[in-house]
């Protein structure tokens, strides 16, 4: 009996069938070179986004061929991710899982509405989606199809930060 091959080149493991043949299973999968970026907008001046890159073979922390540190500007607002192992970085390349999870950290000089959106995105499935979630306001919105609008207040350290986002990605099935 011949090995089957998966319709993705992505495997989890293998699966005995019988003594002599092995069959590769396949995994819930992003194409190699998928990528998007999330940007953090209150107007055509005053933004700031941050990359993320799937690449199956690259680490969970920091690696400085493939990552970007996140470097804070003069800008008005400030927007990251983080690595696996707590890093701020700029461009984050990862491995797919499904379902995972990445932290945001954001801050503004002013108070005021802002709002996170996809503003480029390459080689997604149409079945991924990509929530984000507002431990703040204790609310989620998927920003591949909607932009999320929210408010920073300056002297509320809770409306801005590290802890207030995250992205969660995950395939769905079609």
């Amino acid at each position: 009996m011949p090995a089957i091959t998966p319709k993705s080149s992505s495997v989890v493991g293998t699966i005995k069938v019988n003594q002599d043949t092995v069959v590769k299973a396949p995994q819930d999968t992003m194409p190699k070179g998928a990528s998007f970026k999330i940007q953090l907008y209150k107007d055509a001046i005053n933004n700031d986004d941050t990359m993320i890159l799937f690449k199956q073979e690259s680490a969970l922390g920091y690696d400085p061929n493939e990552d970007g540190l996140y470097f804070q500007g003069n800008g008005q607002e400030n927007l990251g991710s983080f690595s696996g192992d707590g890093r701020e970085l700029a461009i984050n390349t990862l491995p797919y899982t499904p379902g995972m999870s990445i932290g945001l950290f954001l801050t503004a000089k002013s108070d005021g509405a802002y709002s996170l959106k996809i503003d480029y995105q390459k080689n997604l499935p149409a079945t991924t989606q990509i929530w984000l979630k507002d431990a703040y306001l204790k609310d989620s919105v998927n920003v591949r199809a909607k932009n999320y609008q929210f408010n920073i207040i300056k002297a509320d350290t809770s409306s801005y930060g590290t802890q207030r986002f995250k992205l969660v990605i995950r395939n769905i099935a079609q």
